[in-house]
């Protein structure tokens, strides 16, 4: 089946974008029918010829969300100027393997637009990387209150001081507020339902970049804890003192936070097992205690043998622990497996985590085997090179013949 206009810009946006919201929020709003742009800058000069413009549902989010006045009119005017000579304006290029689908630079930003029968369709605002990242750096770890709106997108409402909610998240990675907010609603939706969750409280572990937050996940890792797990481990203290029951969903790198957070508690909020009580052994029970807490990991970085000393010394119940067979985070950086199956295609798979779409991305989505296997098929995205078709061949006759065994024996 041929793809539309507006699936192929979502996939484009999937593909070489930084989503600033759900795929499905993304989906939704592209349902629209474009909208005609008018510059809210009354200083811009009326052009009475050239080409029509019109902004997806998408972009036209993305430009009203620009609450800085100066942002906002700096790219009204690079899109007011689409209107004279989108082809030939400075600083824009025809974007690899399309037909007149291009982007143009703004300074901070980047335009992407499609050229159509005397129209110019802008389909995508985001920030260029480096602009993205120094926004990224002012982001604090903390809690915020996130609720479902009436189209069931998960929307921040306001910074929070203590959690009021049933349910919790704590973020992983390379992950801005933006991100961690509907990426941990999805997770939390995949695990205790969608209809059931309304609203959580996401603790939100900022980004500083990928080789920073690799060595902040390291150190907690090694037991140096770091600033944002020790904000964390009060959470959970802070949280268990007033009695509140809550279930929590740690991903990816949150799963160290949270399990260092713990440790850390065991030992009278510090690093140091040897001063601090070995890790809670020799503790009374009351002393330790943070048993209002329930957990459950998906695509967790901490290793589930290890961590599961400290969560039943601190009476933590782990409800259930998820992910992908490939996922490299889960299986490699976390240590949780010994199938050479799952550790070969955890690596053969790790460019699609490293720079891939989020649908195609064996630990960033909450995806049972089957729909991202289905998604690597069908889905946006670079599909399958040739070292993982090479991969799922031979992986295809071992488990024919493991198959075969196993019933043979029976």
């Amino acid at each position: 089946m041929a793809l539309t206009d507006t699936q192929m810009h979502n996939n484009l946006i999937f593909s070489k974008g930084n989503i600033q919201v759900s795929p499905q929020h993304l989906q939704m709003l592209n349902a629209r029918p474009p909208k005609l742009f008018i510059p809210s800058n009354r200083n811009t000069p009326e052009l009475s010829t050239g080409y029509k413009i019109f902004l997806t549902g998408y972009a036209e989010y993305i430009l009203s969300r620009e609450v800085n006045i100066y942002a906002q009119f700096v790219l009204e005017k690079y899109i007011y100027q689409l209107k004279s000579n989108p082809r030939s304006i400075n600083g824009s290029y025809q974007m690899k393997n399309t037909i007149d689908t291009r982007m143009v630079s703004s300074g901070k930003y980047n335009i992407w637009y499609k050229i159509v029968s005397g129209q110019v369709l802008v389909f995508n605002i985001e920030l260029q990387n480096q602009a993205q990242l120094a926004r990224d750096r002012l982001e604090k770890p903390g809690l915020y209150l996130i609720r479902k709106n009436g189209k069931g997108n998960w929307q921040r409402i306001h910074a929070e001081t203590t959690i009021k909610t049933d349910h919790a998240a704590v973020n992983g990675m390379l992950n801005n507020l933006n991100k961690a907010t509907w990426l941990m609603g999805a997770h939390l939706d995949a695990e205790f339902g969608k209809s059931k969750m309304k609203e959580f409280t996401l603790f939100h572990n900022p980004s500083n970049g990928g080789l920073s937050d690799f060595w902040e996940s390291a150190r907690d890792k090694f037991g140096f804890t770091t600033d944002v797990t020790r904000k964390f481990s009060k959470v959970l203290q802070d949280s268990q003192k007033q009695g509140k029951e809550i279930k929590w969903v740690a991903h990816s790198q949150g799963g160290v936070i949270f399990a260092e957070a713990v440790r850390y508690y065991l030992n009278g909020n510090s690093s140091w097992a040897i001063f601090g009580g070995f890790n809670g052994i020799f503790k009374d029970k009351k002393d330790i205690d943070l048993s209002n807490h329930k957990v459950v990991f998906h695509a967790n970085a901490n290793n589930n043998f290890r961590s599961s000393f400290l969560f039943e010394r601190a009476g933590i119940e782990v409800l259930d622990a998820h992910a992908n067979n490939y996922d490299i985070v889960y299986n490699i950086a976390g240590l949780n497996t010994l199938n050479p199956i799952n550790i070969l295609g955890s690596v053969v798979y790790s460019p699609h985590v490293i720079d891939g779409t989020v649908q195609q991305s064996p630990h960033t989505l909450p995806q049972s085997q089957k729909e991202w296997e289905k998604n690597m098929d069908t889905g946006p995205g670079s599909g399958r090179n040739t070292l993982q078709k090479g991969f799922e061949a031979v992986n295809g006759v071992v488990q024919s013949g493991v198959r075969y065994i196993q019933n043979f024996l029976k």
